[in-house]
């Protein structure tokens, strides 16, 4: 079975070269790199942490998926050092046409998985197939990333204070992305789409137009799956209430 998660295009597919072809130290290395970039309460704890430290000293990163489990509650290192941009391009190696292509696909990547809420059985294989990466390890090390992520939002959905919370309000707006000096992305016009629950809760949700399209699409294929189940019920509700024996 494959889901309709992420589209690879050439350009997508030549990054994905590019991330088959690092060493699996600096592939981990780069991958953390671009999630803290792209949450800003990580980059900001790993900034103050770093504070008196001195960038780009040595690096330790996380230890292959066939070796021990003791980095399995945290797979980065605390004394991994805070890269800049340049620091990383001169770790990475490779021309800046294409480590700008590596950060793009990496963050391109994240932002898809962090989209959808699947088994991770299905994500690996996902990655493996559809992605073809080629390393076990480094699917692994993005798969243990996204569960890290996604396992305190499942547990706040499964707690008791979303059991009756329903949507009241809903609005949205529209926002325009500003160029990204890594990506070096021109402005991106963004949907923002904004619910408030019943618990006093605000919730902001900001896609891309193809990322809303692939919403809109979801949201079709339900209500294709509820129509289609209420119409095998209505016969067998008729055929039961006829063959009822009448008082």
């Amino acid at each position: 079975m494959s889901i309709n998660w992420i589209k690879i295009t050439e350009r997508a597919r030549e990054g994905i070269k590019i991330i088959n072809a690092l060493p699996f130290d600096t592939f981990t290395t780069v991958l953390w790199y671009t999630h803290r970039q792209m949450s800003p309460s990580a980059a900001g704890a790993s900034a103050s942490a770093s504070a008196g430290s001195t960038v780009g000293t040595s690096v330790t990163t996380t230890e292959r998926a066939d070796s021990s489990g003791a980095g399995e509650e945290n797979p980065t290192s605390s004394s991994e050092p805070e890269y800049t941009l340049e620091e990383l391009e001169r770790l990475v190696g490779v021309p800046r046409a294409d480590f700008l292509l590596l950060i793009k696909t990496f963050s391109y990547i994240l932002r898809r998985i962090s989209t959808f809420i699947i088994k991770p059985s299905l994500l690996q294989r996902e990655l493996r197939d559809k992605l073809q990466l080629e390393d076990e390890a480094k699917i692994d090390a993005i798969l243990r990333l996204w569960v890290r992520e996604t396992t305190p939002i499942m547990n706040n959905l499964a707690s008791k204070r979303y059991e009756s919370n329903v949507i009241e309000d809903v609005a949205w707006k529209l926002n325009v992305e500003v160029s990204s000096h890594c990506q070096q992305r021109t402005k991106t016009p963004l949907a923002v789409l904004q619910m408030k629950t019943g618990a006093g809760e605000d919730i902001s949700i900001e896609m891309t137009h193809p990322e809303l399209q692939d919403l809109y699409n979801q949201f079709e294929n339900i209500q294709s799956e509820l129509d289609a189940m209420l119409a095998m019920k209505a016969p067998a509700a008729a055929a039961t209430s006829a063959a009822a024996p009448s008082q």
